[in-house]
């Protein structure tokens, strides 16, 4: 099984076999499409190997077993992971399949029920119907599951309709006349002792906090008070245009495009990326899965219904992330929308191109011209580099054709002018995805934080990857300006310092001055992103966290205008300091007094963390971060720590 991973190997085998004549085109040519041409005869040869769709109907039985007997235990978790796995599982290319999958549904149902979990019990009645195979006999046992569950949140009405139905449905239940009498008095019995939750299920409201205000008109992502500049130099980055205060929201931006890694492609929704724990089931494949029937829906509507087919190859070949979101950023568009962009995009596609490139009137993520003209580092990129990805261009593409996406009867030992272009547009979006794809990640909980039964400690974990073009147009600082956070595929970014009118507001594109050495940062920087960076932190040398010493402060100039700074020790200072620099005269006291808020600050924001109040603790936690940059200057360890 050939592996992505081992392309360098079928890169090395392809240049073996170029001529001098070849090899002299491939490293003059400045176009993409004769970059393909050169290299598609040569990997062409790499093996696009069958697998299975990843169901199977016994395995799907035995899950069904073992959550039933999971359920008659108590076992409410391990039986949930049992009917979770036979669904993912069950094939939906038979009667007997579908109607097994609408049991294994209906029985997941039957456990949430048992955990009150009552708009859980909801959601897989639906996906039981949209199934369409619950047998008739037992289609009063949702609907009486169904009433109950309006019963115990106290929803009279919608209760009342659903035993009506869960009666109404009795006569395709093969009871005899007994029975049937018999099941009737007993809803009849339960509709009248209704069973109350005591369980709390309102919804959390939404803090005003939390609320993107936007108002960007060009920059639909953005707040109203970002802009982006653009310097030879330093290319696209982001300013604000007046101040802007800690823990406001800059940037909320759905992505161009957004991919759940192979280890999580079980647990995340292949569609908007949150987790779930009730998963509906790809209909043809059981390798990915979805949070909700509107999302497998959307989702099999346009890219995967062309990736479903190919994504075990993918899986098993070892393709990168950033090797799945190039092939998304095509198959979630039909063929015809590139065709129409064809003519217009084919001179820029040219690695050397001189045009100036198109630009909308509004940026916004989903325009896929905004992605194509994200940054690539072209005039720097090493032909041997180009010949690894013109075959990964290449593999993805035969992927597309294998999968259907160019129509029936197409042959993969031949390149027409449409695939060459599509190939073509892959190989500039691996280019582009080297430098502007961002990590997807999800707060999770960590199994020994409960304590007292609340929640006190979380981990970050990677999900997945995606495009976020607005986002990809800040620069990098190991002293950064904001925060970044995904709410499934979503990405929301906050300040975490004020921002002054007309500074550049910048992110981290991973090293941060507390955590890596100056010269490891600048290496790894220079090694994934090609730039030498020259932020404060890396001129000025700041020390790592472990060691700052907690009893030095750093104090400006009372001049605004003065970059000096002095620093101070807390149990040695002198009340008056004169600048050596401008020789103003600074008053200690001010800044020391100001600072002493922390003291009382602090201590209420880790109790209300620990307490899981975490919306309040954040407010405090802004709030120191404002009182520790008014009153001090970076670096300093109580900053690190609040962020």
């Amino acid at each position: 099984m050939i592996k992505i991973s081992h392309f360098q190997k079928y890169c090395e085998k392809a240049i073996e076999k170029l001529s001098e004549d070849e090899v002299t085109k491939f490293k003059l040519t400045t176009r993409e499409d004769e970059r393909i041409k050169i290299m598609y005869d040569f990997t062409k040869t790499i093996p696009i190997s069958l697998t299975n769709n990843g169901k199977n109907l016994d395995l799907a039985r035995e899950a069904k077993e073992k959550g039933n007997t999971f359920f008659v235990g108590k076992k409410c978790e391990e039986a949930l992971n049992s009917y979770n796995y036979g669904i993912i599982m069950c094939p939906q290319d038979s009667d007997a399949g579908k109607e097994l999958l609408a049991i294994l549904i209906s029985n997941r149902s039957a456990t949430y029920f048992e955990q009150e979990e009552f708009r859980k019990v909801f959601d897989d009645i639906d996906y039981v119907l949209s199934i369409g195979s619950y047998p008739l006999r037992l289609h009063y046992k949702i609907w009486l599951r169904k009433a109950k569950c309006y019963d115990a949140l106290q929803n009279e009405k919608y209760a009342a309709e659903a035993y009506n139905l869960a009666v109404s449905s009795l006569k395709h239940a093969e009871l005899d006349e007994k029975s049937l009498s018999k099941k009737i008095s007993e809803i009849e019995e339960m509709r009248k002792n209704k069973k109350v939750s005591q369980k709390n299920h309102e919804i959390v409201p939404v803090s005003n906090s939390d609320v993107f205000t936007g108002g960007n008109t060009e920059y639909v992502a953005a707040h109203k008070n970002i802009y982006f500049d653009f310097d030879p130099l330093l290319g696209r980055f982001a300013r604000a245009v007046e101040n802007i205060e800690t823990g406001v929201i800059i940037i909320e931006e759905n992505p161009h495009c957004a991919v759940i890694s192979q280890e999580n492609s079980l647990v995340n929704c292949q569609f908007c990326c949150l987790s779930t724990k009730q998963p509906i089931a790809c209909p043809n494949c059981g390798y990915v899965v979805f949070c909700s029937l509107n999302c497998e829906r959307q989702a099999n509507s346009t890219y995967h219904k062309i990736e479903c087919r190919i994504q075990p190859i993918l899986f098993q070949s070892g393709a990168s992330i950033n090797c799945s979101m190039a092939l998304r950023m095509i198959s979630q568009k039909p063929h015809g929308f590139f065709q129409q962009k064809k003519k217009l995009l084919k001179d820029f596609l040219k690695d050397n191109c001189k045009k100036v490139p198109i630009k909308s009137q509004i940026y916004r993520s989903d325009d896929y011209m905004t992605a194509f003209f994200l940054c690539r580092n072209e005039h720097l990129r090493k032909k041997g580099e180009l010949v690894h990805y013109s075959v990964m261009a290449i593999y993805l593409l035969r992927l597309l054709k294998f999968a259907g996406y160019f129509g029936p009867n197409i042959k993969d030992d031949i390149l027409t002018e449409e695939e060459n272009f599509i190939a073509s547009l892959i190989l500039r979006h691996l280019q582009i995805l080297q430098f502007n794809s961002h990590e997807i990640s999800e707060i999770r909980n960590t199994a020994e934080s409960v304590i007292d039964g609340l929640q006190t400690f979380y981990k970050s974990d990677y999900i997945g990857a995606g495009l976020y073009p607005t986002l990809a147009l800040f620069n990098h600082s190991c002293d950064p300006s904001i925060v970044r956070y995904n709410i499934g595929s979503r990405m929301v970014v906050r300040t975490i310092k004020p921002v002054k009118a007309g500074d550049i507001i910048y992110e981290n594109y991973g090293p941060m001055y507390t955590t890596m050495g100056v010269e490891e940062r600048r290496a790894n920087l220079q090694e994934r992103y090609w730039f030498e960076c020259y932020c404060t932190p890396c001129q000025e040398e700041w020390p790592l966290f472990e060691n700052m010493d907690p009893n030095q402060i750093k104090v400006g100039c009372q001049n605004e205008n003065c970059p000096f700074e002095f620093t101070l020790y807390k149990d040695d200072f002198c009340p008056y300091l004169q600048c050596d620099y401008c020789k103003t005269v600074t008053k200690i006291f001010p800044s020391l007094k100001g600072l002493s808020q922390l003291a009382i600050l602090l201590p209420k924001a880790e109790d209300l963390y620990s307490r899981g109040e975490h919306r309040e603790a954040m407010k405090l936690y802004m709030q120191s971060l404002d009182i520790l940059y008014k009153y001090s200057k970076p670096p300093c360890p109580d900053m690190y720590t609040n962020i």
